[in-house]
Formats: C-alpha cells, structure tokens, sequence
C-alpha cells in the first residue's frame, strides 16, 4: 500500500475534517481506497468512499465490512454504500460492468437477508440491492416475498418502500396483502401508501380488489391514528362501510 498517498486522508479524518476527507477521497478514487478498506484504518475510507467519483467499485468491499461485527465501521459502511447506490446513473448508458455491479447487488441483497445483522445496516444494504438492480435494469433487486415475511419490521417496510413506482402489476397483491395481513401499523401503513397512492393515475378496479374489505378495515383504523397519509386516504373512496 503507498501510504504517502492514503496519509492525507487518514490524518483528516483523524483531526475531523470531514471537508478534506471528501477532497482526499475524489482525489485517490477507488483504486486509492480499496487497500485503504481492507486495513486497520476503514474508518477513514469509508467516509472518504462517498466522494469517490467510481465509488461504484468498492461497493463489495464496503458490503465485506458490513458484514463484519465491529458496529461502529459496519453501519457506516452501509450508510456509504447505500448513497453510493443512490447516486447511480443508468448503468448501461454508462458502460459501467455489469458482472461487478451484479457482484455487488448479491453481496448486498445477501447481507440483508441475514437475520443476525442490526437492522439498520440490513435497511441500507436492501436499498443497494434495489437501487444497483434499478442501474442495471434488473427488477427489484432482492425476493419480496421473502422480506414481506422478515421478523424485523424495519425490513419489512423497507423492502415495500423501495419498490418503484409505478407499482408493478406482479407485485400488488404481496404488498396489498400486507395492509391486512402484517401485524405492526408501520409496515401495514407504509404497504397502504404504496397501494392506494396508485389510485392516482392507475384503474381503480384491480387496486381495491387486491386490498379487499379486510384491507379496507384496517386502512380506516390507520388513518385515524395517521391522519396525514393522504396517499392510504385514496382507497377509503371507494369504502363502502
């Protein structure tokens, strides 16, 4: 590793200053910070990777130490990768690889599949998984179905939120199903959202059959403690109780 080029970057974020962290890390690139990732001092490349003008490129390593169990580096590098991700254009319009960028989305989409993760750091790692997919035009990114049935509720509504919208037709009836079937209000709420807040512009028809009455019912006792969701309040024109 030439630690003449790295140095820079570890004294600033040792003395906090985060400015020159992100001038360090779009001056080394991954190239400069992938070693950096791979040693005693993560910490400083991880904040650095998100100024990384190909960051794209260390979204494996930084998923390597996501799926570590030191929770002060493990977070982070989720919360990097994830506006990494974010950040991403049309991969193909790009030209960036598609085999790494596949690499990369299963090595998310696998962390956020472990139950023994924090749930925050699973959250970030299904928002790579989704939004590497969406640059590579390769669906959803991760198995609905399966996060639809997660123990942890934050995984739960975090996989119905990513979805994009236009709501695909394949995935109303999970979601839908969700409004009646999940047991905690947020996940419940957040499916209602998604759901209803298709009515704007999609056939009415479909959208309330798939919730049905016991979706209904619960819609209604969801808006009178969320009285905001004006998105859920959509599929209450169409209650007939």
């Amino acid at each position: 590793m030439l630690w003449a080029l790295i140095l820079p970057v570890v004294a600033a974020f040792d003395r906090g200053d985060h400015d020159e962290v992100a001038r360090e890390g779009a001056k080394l690139g991954a190239a400069g910070l992938a070693p950096l990732l791979r040693s005693d001092r993560a910490d400083a490349a991880i904040e650095a990777a998100a100024s990384a003008p190909d960051g794209y490129e260390l979204l494996v390593d930084l998923a390597a130490v996501a799926g570590g169990w030191d929770r002060a580096r493990a977070a982070p590098a989720a919360r990097v990768a994830a506006h990494i991700a974010d950040a991403m254009d049309d991969a193909t319009e790009r030209d960036l690889p598609d085999d790494a960028l596949a690499a990369a989305q299963d090595a998310w989409a696998a962390i956020a599949r472990a139950p023994d993760r924090w749930a925050d750091v699973r959250v970030h790692a299904l928002e790579v998984a989704a939004h590497v997919a969406r640059a590579r035009h390769a669906g959803l990114g991760y198995d609905l179905a399966a996060f639809l049935h997660d123990p942890d509720p934050e995984v739960r509504r975090a996989a119905i939120e990513l979805v994009p919208a236009p709501l695909p037709a394949d995935l109303l009836a999970p979601i839908a199903a969700a409004i009646s079937a999940d047991d905690d209000d947020t996940v419940a709420l957040a499916a209602a959202q998604i759901v209803c807040g298709e009515l704007a512009s999609a056939p009415a028809d479909p959208i309330v059959a798939a919730v049905g009455d016991r979706g209904l019912d619960r819609i209604r006792a969801l808006v009178r403690s969320h009285p905001k969701s004006i998105e859920a309040k959509r599929c209450l024109r169409y209650d007939r109780q």
